[in-house]
């Protein structure tokens, strides 16, 4: 068999050139968006009007854990009675029951609990159809998880947010144990990347936000257009971001006050989380319509910019990491390859080409995980051990979702499969 290796060479270097000019011009994205998270956040006046809160944390089986939120919850600087906490369950026998009520907190015991209705979405769901049958009026629904823990100031700022406009809410996403291992490490970087710079940058440029499990309040007026809480999918919160982008609702994030989340330090919990994200994030492409009123704060041409934007805006980081690594495969291969065929001199520069990509590959992740930390420096409250470990092993992390993204090609029925997070109440990070 004759190989042109010449030819070979200079297609493998061709690629290389294209990619590293791909992931050069791609960065002015992202840079965009480093440019605007630079600038402080102004801080949204206090409002003397209320909002009357319902806050809806689905907890079943959360009674080791749920004790660090409900306090927070009772110790608010917001008068109390403009708003309601429910604890949502799934049997009058959940010891997590007892918990909410010593605390003077209302609680949502689940009917409805069929396969494929197992989901955080359908428990929300079930409440707010409650509350509606009951009379039991609000003005927004407040989301958080039972092992999140808020500041004490946390719905007084929500509320004077909601008072200058907002329709959709959400605070900056701190961390309780950040500092336990590489994983939690790992995750923390990643979701201080998308407070900061992607969620402060669509807050910036189209008043929007990326809604990240918990931490958010709707008003109540977004969840009667769209006919109910209709987010029922492995990603409640991704698929009411698809649905603020389609109709144009006015989101904020706003990172000058925190709610806290439990990160997990095993493999196998991030595997069954990032298996579930993958789902629901491919889940929540087919969601953007729906029902509800589309609103027009935007021009039609700046809307079908931002919808791109939300749906494609991670697409080519994805092909500049396949490509690069494909890459740099097949440039060791046809090293060695080509060595065994007398060819020297391109054995030394292919693996060279190789090397040079996974390089590159390597650097972005390193230099975005050391941006990401100094930028968040005033929350992400990491070791210098840890920040070093962060900066070293992101690129791992974020590749953990090669396994994830192939476990539900091969195991289609995961991306129906709700598997519950089991959280061990640490709060040891906590200032």
């Amino acid at each position: 068999m004759n190989i042109d290796f010449d030819l070979v060479f200079y297609i493998l270097v061709a690629i290389c050139g294209v990619s590293i000019v791909f992931l050069i011009f791609t960065s002015i994205y992202y840079l965009i968006f480093w440019s605007i998270s630079a600038k402080p956040t102004p801080e949204v006046p206090h409002s003397n009007k209320k909002t009357k809160f319902a806050i809806l944390v689905a907890a079943r089986n959360e009674s080791k854990v749920i004790s660090h939120l409900l306090d927070s919850l009772l110790f608010q600087t917001y008068p109390k009675k403009y708003y309601d906490v429910y604890v949502i369950v799934e049997s009058e026998d959940d010891p997590t029951i007892g918990i909410a009520t010593s605390k003077g907190f209302k609680y949502f015991v689940r009917d409805r609990l069929e396969d494929g209705r197992r989901t955080k979405g359908f428990a929300l769901q079930e409440c707010i159809d409650y509350l509606w049958r009951n009379n039991l009026n609000y003005d927004a629904y407040m989301i958080f998880d039972a092992d999140n823990v808020v500041d004490p100031n946390f719905i007084e700022v929500m509320n004077d947010l909601r008072q200058t406009g907002v329709q959709v809410g959400i605070g900056y996403r701190n961390f309780t144990n950040a500092n336990t291992n590489w994983l939690t490490v790992g995750s923390a970087i990643m979701f201080s990347y998308m407070n900061q710079i992607t969620s402060k940058g669509r807050s910036a440029l189209f008043h929007k936000a990326t809604l990240m499990g918990t931490g958010y309040y709707v008003d109540v007026d977004i969840i009667k257009e769209a006919g109910g809480w209709i987010f029922t999918g492995m990603t409640e919160d991704i698929q009411l971001t698809s649905y603020c982008y389609y109709h144009d609702i006015y989101m904020s994030y706003y990172p000058l006050v925190c709610f806290y989340d439990e990160q997990s330090p095993e493999w196998k919990t991030v595997h069954n989380q990032q298996v579930r994200w993958l789902a629901g994030y491919f889940q929540s492409r087919k969601f953007l319509k729906g029902k509800g009123v589309q609103r027009d704060y935007h021009t039609k041409s700046m809307q079908q910019a931002m919808n791109y934007e939300f749906k494609a805006g991670i697409i080519p980081f994805i092909i500049f990491n396949v490509v690069s690594v494909l890459l740099a495969i097949a440039a060791i291969v046809f090293g060695v390859f080509s060595a065994l065929h007398g060819q020297d001199y391109q054995t030394g520069i292919i693996f060279t080409v190789g090397g040079f990509q996974l390089s590159v590959l390597y650097m972005s992740f390193f230099v975005a995980a050391m941006l990401s930390i100094l930028r968040n420096r005033e929350y992400l409250h990491l070791t210098p051990k840890n920040t070093v470990i962060g900066m070293l092993t992101y690129i791992f992390f974020f590749y953990l979702f090669v396994p994830a993204y192939l476990d539900l090609v091969f195991h289609p029925n995961k991306a129906k499969t709700w598997k519950e997070t089991k959280h061990t109440g640490d709060t040891k990070d906590l200032k």
